[in-house]
């Protein structure tokens, strides 16, 4: 039995539960993701969030429990097959071609949004420029690398990396954005451009799942946090809500109070 549906829900995990042999790394986790929010995971290392992403782009299967995006069950639907109904990840390591130039990078996934498939003479396609290049251009105006777009990728800095990524995933025009820590490593000026980055492409409606250690950057962009801890969900609300939570603060915060 599934939890009633909801016609405002993107992204709905019902008690998702992951075994890796004698470990479970997810414990009946349930949460539900409203279109147009930003949405963000956190808790402790080892607390379940990553597994949990992974279980939703369809990387790893749940031991039980389902996830459904925009009402369609994901199970048994491979992560090419969940990219192509909307949903995008940013990972934890930048995953670019470093030997190509940003413009190349972000073409190769607006390309493929368009024809739906991987093509042999994708490049040829790509030389032609066109409305290809014109949309590819667009996006790397939008993250602020308007400036470097004709450069190799494996010449930008951390922050840099991260922007491209994120240009990536947009180019393939997602419903909603997967971010795995998206400011880590990064100094706090790009991580305060960062959270200006996000919070601009918010405006346009895009609905976004965070994981992230930095709590500056949960508190300012967050509509609701859910909270894990050993591989459960122990609360959830918002920011305001998060922060005053006893067992968050015992188990992620660690903040003491006097």
């Amino acid at each position: 039995m599934s939890q009633e549906p909801m016609s405002d829900v993107m992204l709905d995990c019902y008690q998702v539960s992951k075994n890796f042999g004698g470990l479970q790394a997810l414990d009946n986790v349930s949460f539900r993701v409203k279109e147009g929010t930003i949405h963000s995971l956190i808790g402790p290392n080892g607390a379940g969030k990553t597994t949990l992403l992974n279980v939703i782009t369809g990387m790893i299967t749940p031991t039980k429990g389902s996830v459904s995006f925009n009402g369609k069950p994901l199970g048994n639907i491979s992560p090419h097959e969940i990219n192509q109904l909307g949903m995008a990840k940013v990972f934890q390591t930048p995953a670019i071609f470093p030997e190509m130039t940003l413009l190349q990078n972000v073409c190769i996934p607006a390309l493929a949004a368009r024809d739906g498939a991987f093509k042999l003479n994708m490049f040829q396609l790509l030389s032609k420029g066109g409305q290809i290049e014109s949309f590819a251009e667009e996006t790397l105006v939008e993250v602020g690398l308007q400036g470097v777009m004709h450069k190799e990728a494996r010449f930008l800095s951390r922050g840099d990396k991260r922007r491209l990524e994120l240009a990536i995933c947009l180019a393939h025009r997602p419903k909603i954005l997967l971010l795995d820590e998206p400011t880590a490593g990064m100094a706090r000026h790009e991580t305060e451009q960062t959270i200006e980055l996000l919070r601009e492409i918010s405006k346009r409606g895009m609905t976004k799942v965070i994981v992230e250690h930095d709590m500056n950057v949960v508190f300012a962009l967050s509509d609701t946090i859910t909270v894990l801890a050993q591989g459960a969900v122990i609360a959830e609300g918002t920011p305001d809500e998060v922060k005053g939570n006893p067992k968050v603060i015992e188990a992620y915060l660690g903040e003491e109070q006097e």
